[in-house]
């Protein structure tokens, strides 16, 4: 296809977004979309995520840390443990300081203002009422997102107390940003935004609501899931291990530079095969907005289709018969995990609506894993035991325990 912009998200889901993040990069379309991709790209590039490297690896090893504080406190060598609640807390804590430049160490102090208004924006499966569910899967399909999000309903009201809340505090933010500019303090991506010379403060609040959203949740999914695959295949686990305590033996007290962990090859196959079977948003809906032809199918304008990165990324005409399979080897010789084509791949998109941040996370990932696998064992807390996939956007697993030792 030569024309990706001809296909729009579907207007109650761009008005969802736009309701709750603004007009940013995910819910923009077309010129608009082109022109914030142009901006913004460059601010993710190699040089800024090189910055940024020490402040993720600080914060892993806090999550480390609060792991090893949890299995001190049960008295025994080991605990089983739910990860995905740490690796939601975890995870933003690197967002919160890499991209508005703010401590939110949530992994120590979970019960601060703006985290229970992040979480009210925001809200995760375990924090969400049945009430709160029901909003969320059942209303949109049936009114639009303009009279929903007027609706006098409580969860409506604690979404617009917790954005208001979290929008003055980004707003807060974002004029801090702009004096600190001045005396060239640029170590965040926020004030890389504000360098890039954007000035509109609605577009700019959009982008990192947007960074928050995005940013924080597909991290978080796929760091819990690569840790449930490491229990699942202690061989695996092993090798990975070996790999990173080499590396780490000459490590400077800040951690492994970009480079060093770049050289990780085997943590990159493996976050690779994570990220192929677990795409943290597994569908995307897309609305052709004129009469089109995708090979010899007819598209009429208006139509609906759906694109399943999880469908793709387990085809098994795209893969070969091992599709469902966690296949760590696959990605040893070939950068396209030997599927016939690299659009196989889809967990970051594709073509000019690819995540600009895909980097970004992808290294915010190798550093946990690096930290965690040097200092813990995981293992299987039930043998054969599979999470639940929660309902929703996204393949967010319904607690996800496992068995952790300290090495």
């Amino acid at each position: 296809m030569t024309q990706p912009y001809l296909f729009h998200k579907p207007a109650a889901v761009r008005d969802g977004l736009v309701e709750s993040l603004g007009v940013g990069l995910v819910a923009a379309e077309g010129y608009v979309h082109k022109r914030q991709k142009k901006l913004l790209t460059p601010i993710f590039g190699m040089n800024r995520n090189r910055r940024l490297v020490p402040q993720m690896w600080a914060k892993a090893l806090i999550l480390a840390n609060k792991i090893q504080e949890l299995v001190a406190e049960s008295g025994s060598e080991s605990e089983v443990l739910n990860m995905h609640p740490l690796t939601m807390a975890a995870t933003l804590d690197v967002i919160g300081v890499t991209t508005l430049g703010v401590d939110f160490d949530s992994v120590t102090y979970p019960d601060q203002p703006i985290l229970q208004a992040y979480q009210r924006v925001f809200p995760s499966f375990e924090n969400q009422s049945a009430v709160d569910k029901f909003f969320g899967a059942t209303l949109p399909a049936i009114i639009s997102p303009h009279l929903l999000f007027k609706l006098p309903f409580k969860p409506i009201r604690e979404f617009h107390r917790g954005m208001d809340l979290l929008q003055k505090f980004c707003l807060a933010q974002i004029r801090q940003k702009r004096q600190e500019i001045e005396e060239d303090e640029i170590d965040n991506i926020l004030s890389a935004i504000i360098a890039a010379g954007l000035t509109d403060e609605n577009e700019i609040l959009s982008h990192i609501l947007t960074i928050l959203a995005a940013g924080h949740e597909s991290t978080a999914i796929t760091l819990a899931w690569a840790i449930f695959k490491l229990a699942q295949h202690p061989d695996v686990q092993e090798k990975l291990r070996a790999e990173i305590l080499i590396a780490s033996k000459n490590a400077r007290s800040n951690g492994l530079s970009l480079e060093e962990i770049s050289s990780l090859t085997y943590l990159r196959c493996f976050l690779m095969e994570v990220l192929r079977l677990y795409p943290a948003f597994p569908a995307m809906m897309r609305e052709a907005a004129q009469d089109t032809t995708v090979g010899d199918l007819h598209i009429p304008k208006g139509k609906q289709i759906m694109v399943s990165p999880y469908a793709v990324n387990r085809s098994q005409e795209l893969w070969g018969d091992d599709a469902e399979d966690f296949k760590v080897e696959r990605w040893e010789d070939s950068y396209s995990g030997g599927a016939k084509t690299s659009q196989a791949f889809l967990t970051f998109s594709s073509g000019p609506r690819i995540c600009i941040g895909k980097d970004f996370a992808t290294l915010s990932l190798k550093v946990f894993l690096t930290v965690l696998v040097s200092r813990f064992r995981f293992e299987e807390a039930i043998a054969g035991w599979h999470p639940v996939i929660q309902k929703g956007t996204s393949l967010k697993p319904q607690g996800l325990k496992v068995k952790v030792s300290l090495l």
